[in-house]
């Protein structure tokens, strides 16, 4: 592998050092330069744009007479034929003459290149039209992203993403420059972000600059749109298999400089399906879908001499209510009521002039909610399969109790700080800023003892299941200054300089970041990163965490934030002006990551009398105790790991409108682990090989078709090793301790003249056994056909889109059962199946 990929690294090296002719240019319009003209160089795969001076430069252009292409949004194209000379420069001065466009709308299907001095790497660019109509995507940004090289999906049934073998907690999400802690909506079905209202989504991957902090692994940065400033109204309604939203815009009243937009969200199928359902009988009446809405609305006054204030909010619920039915075929039983909040508003001041750009952004976020869970369930060590349709009060020795309720209010007063400018050839920008946290969590547990049992057993539980509450004020500061300036011309390097102080720990850190970018021609770019990443512990961090810490001052006196150091190197070449390869290898360090302190505590084991039968308690020795760890709420330092791998990109996209074919194919080739307590395991998304392959091609202007095709070697798991008793402690004296360890015993229903038999439970083996197999390969086909017509003088959209074509059982888990001859028996959950899904848009 290594020497396959050094030799295609040469390859690309190499490809740009071809012995030919090259042109250079400048293009102007009425005397101005025009900056993003595409030139084409026609029946070759060559082709560049223009700077912001309107210079190009075209290099390895075969001698001989040429025929160039020059286009651009709003000039008419000109095609100029131009005879190259070998080892020669040949020099052409061009004038775009503009071009009225009459239409309705104007949809910019380019997407916006990288520049060769920007030394960012591992940075991906998607378009908002992508997220809108990839197949299976259920036209949401976070599922889109899933798709690129180094995202990951948990399961079908999240949206949340895992990046370069780190956890989601460790991404840091931002919208209209506020940070949210849980862009997530219906539980994580989709995300809060609406391609119908987005301008630009850019995914950093590793190695993000010094203006993004206190995470570990990478940077979702996504901006609304400004509304159309063409009409006092537009409008778009659009309804998916997820969601129905209503989008309006439009250019403010009253003469006021500037634009208005307005965005509406909710779940129809608890208004439509639901009272369906219910009145056939299906469901209870005491049942509630789950649902959610949300508002999301921007307004823009100015420019005005280089001055604009934008206005953005966000108001959002979400809910859900069940109480299972006494007509159930099931023995579990289930009560659940929930409502989760997410707001948001912001205030920005944007000024800019030739020289320098300031933003100062003011924002408050709020993100809460409360739950009550009162559920009884089946033993999950049985076979449910023998239970169904039995009456659920016949079987209570086999029923657990488990109840859990919860209040959290999250919120964080912004205000940040951002200027940029020039100096010379640098280009300086630095920042500051300052969060300020207001946290409050309680959570309530009561658990069944046998339940607990069978928790204390597993090696695989991350979190104490204990009663906790704290309300919790702390605050986050920041201060950076990076500097991108060139040290040769096709040179450039960028050194950078972050501080944090969190509040939390009451400890400062210091993060060096450099990066550079070698422009070897026009069309091919090296860049490399070393940098230094921080992430302070907080309740904020939870949701995507799905750990309990107990943060008092205690406790993190001596803690300190998790630390990740990024190394990496990127070739990206330009193959034509609409194909574009990258190759990136990169190597994640982590040190002093946090998780739940594990202490020495008390455990018991049994053994069983030779000769004797297992079913029976009597067949078994008295329990001894025995010294193990045990979890606890308390954070602690005691991990470490690292992440490492090689992705490959070849992206197709759009430079004209007469190009119908875009997407990309991805492969990823990677490795993740931790180390915790010594003991070295793969992470709990540790992908080996991943592919993607995502297509469109729009065959007629009233018909498109789109395919994504998803690949994924398996995750880990645990198999378990055995069987062993199920041990609980008995309260004997009646002192309200139970301290009495005792092999737990049942009557069983299905033989009812038998003794009480002993339960056991699904023994996982210790520590070392964690994760000790995989899954089986993940892999997915889905397709969107798309129609584009007009009647009642309005665009509509209509869409069928298809998940899971070929009907794929994707392995999510492994229930594991105890069956009656005391042999484990195994039964897969799994993700998708195949659904058929439609949808429409209208603009008006």
């Amino acid at each position: 592998m290594v020497r396959f990929i050094f030799l295609l690294f040469t390859f690309i090296i190499q490809l740009g050092f071809a012995q030919t002719g090259y042109i250079s240019g400048r293009i102007s319009s009425e005397k101005k330069a025009l900056s993003s003209v595409n030139i084409i160089l026609i029946n070759s795969n060559l082709g560049t744009i223009s700077d912001l001076d309107g210079k190009f430069i075209l290099d390895n252009v075969p001698s001989g007479s040429q025929t160039l292409r020059f286009s651009a949004v709003g000039y008419e194209s000109k095609f100029v034929e131009i005879n190259v000379i070998a080892n020669r420069r040949t020099s052409i001065d061009l004038e775009l003459i503009p071009k009225i466009i009459e239409v309705d709308q104007v949809e910019v299907t380019a997407r916006k290149h990288q520049s060769q001095k920007d030394t960012r790497t591992s940075l991906i660019e998607l378009e908002p039209r992508s997220a809108k109509i990839m197949a299976g995507g259920v036209e949401d940004v976070l599922r889109t992203l899933q798709s690129l090289p180094g995202v990951l999906a948990p399961n079908d049934f999240t949206s949340q993403i895992i990046v370069r073998g780190s956890g989601p907690d460790q991404n840091l999400i931002i919208i209209d420059d506020v940070e949210v802690f849980n862009p997530y909506r219906l539980y994580g079905v989709i995300s809060m972000f609406n391609p119908e209202v987005v301008s630009e989504i850019n995914l950093i991957t590793g190695g993000f600059p010094a203006r993004y902090g206190d995470r570990l692994s990478a940077v979702l940065d996504i901006t609304n749109k400004e509304g159309n400033n063409s009409s006092y109204l537009l409008g778009n309604i659009n309804a998916s298999i997820v969601t129905a939203n209503l989008v309006l815009e439009g250019k403010n009243p009253f003469g006021l400089t500037g634009s208005w937009m307005f965005n509406s969200r909710r779940t129809y199928y608890d208004l439509i399906v639901e009272p369906i359902v219910k009145k056939a009988g299906l469901i209870e009446n005491d049942v509630t879908f789950p649902n959610f809405y949300d508002i999301q609305s921007k307004l823009v006054l100015g420019p005005w001499k280089g001055h604009k204030f934008l206005f953005n909010s966000i108001y959002s619920r979400d809910g859900v209510d069940i109480v299972s039915g006494s007509n159930r075929n099931r023995p579990d039983s289930l009560g659940i009521s929930n409502l989760t909040k997410n707001d948001l508003l912001s205030f920005a001041w944007h000024y800019s002039n030739k020289k320098y750009f300031n933003k100062l952004t003011f924002s408050w976020y709020r993100n809460g909610g409360n739950t009550d869970f009162d559920a009884r369930v089946l033993d999950p060590t049985l076979n449910r399969e023998i239970f169904n349709n039995s009456i659920p009060d016949t079987l209570e020795p086999y029923l657990l109790g488990f109840s859990f309720n919860s209040l959290f209010s999250f919120r964080k007063y912004s205000i940040d700080e951002r200027f940029l400018f020039l100096i010379g050839n640098h280009e300086i920008e630095t920042g500051a800023g300052v969060d300020f946290m207001q946290t409050n969590i309680d959570f309530e547990f009561k658990l069944d003892p046998q339940l607990q049992a069978i928790f204390n057993s597993n090696p695989n539980a991350r979190s104490a299941l204990s009663s906790f509450g704290n309300a919790k004020d702390y605050a986050r500061y920041k201060v950076y200054i990076q500097d991108n300036f060139p040290i040769l011309p096709n040179l450039f390097f960028q050194p950078s300089l972050r501080f944090d102080h969190y509040n939390i720990l009451g400890k400062s850190y210091l993060a060096p970041r450099v990066s550079l970018s070698y422009a070897i021609d026009k069309i091919t770019t090296i860049r490399t990163l070393w940098g230094v990443y921080y992430q302070s512990p907080g309740y904020e961090k939870i949701r995507d965490q799905n750990i309990l810490y107990d943060f008092s001052p205690k406790y993190t006196q001596d803690l300190e934030a998790e630390k990740a150091a990024h190394y990496i190197i990127s070739f990206e070449r330009f193959l034509t002006p609409e194909w574009n390869a990258k190759v990136e290898l990169y190597y994640k360090d982590f040190t002093d990551l946090i998780v739940p302190k594990r202490v020495l505590g008390t455990k018991f084991r049994t053994e069983l009398i030779p000769g004797k039968d297992p079913r029976f308690k009597d067949g078994w020795k008295v329990p001894t105790a025995f010294q193990s760890d045990s979890i606890t709420l308390i954070p602690a330092n005691n991990s470490t790991g690292n992440a490492y791998g090689f992705e490959f990109l070849l992206a197709k996209v759009n430079v004209d409108r007469v190009n119908r074919l875009n997407g990309w194919i991805s492969y990823s080739y990677a490795f993740a682990n931790r180390v915790e307590d010594g003991i070295e395991i793969p992470f709990r998304y540790d992908q080996r090989h991943t592919i993607n392959l995502v297509l469109n091609y729009q065959f007629t202007d009233w018909f498109e078709f789109g395919a994504r095709w998803q690949y994924g070697s398996g995750f880990p798991y645990t198999e378990p090793i055995g069987i062993k008793p199920r041990i609980v402690l008995l309260d004997k004296d009646k002192d309200g301790v139970p301290e009495t360890p005792e092999v737990a015993t049942r009557l069983n229903l299905l033989n009812p003249s038998s003794s009480n038999e002993v339960i056991f439970n699904v023994d996982y083996g210790d520590d070392p056994n964690r994760y000790n197999a995989r899954k089986p390969a993940y892999h997915r086909l889905d397709i969107r056909a798309t129609f584009f017509t007009n009647f009642w003088d309005l665009d509509w959209t209509f869409y069928l889109d298809v998940i899971n074509v070929y009907n794929r059982s994707n392995v999510v888990n492994y229930d594991y059962s105890i069956e009656s001859d005391l042999t484990l028996s195994r039964r897969e959950t799994t993700m998708f199946p195949i659904i058929p899904t439609l949808g429409f848009s209208v603009r008006f």
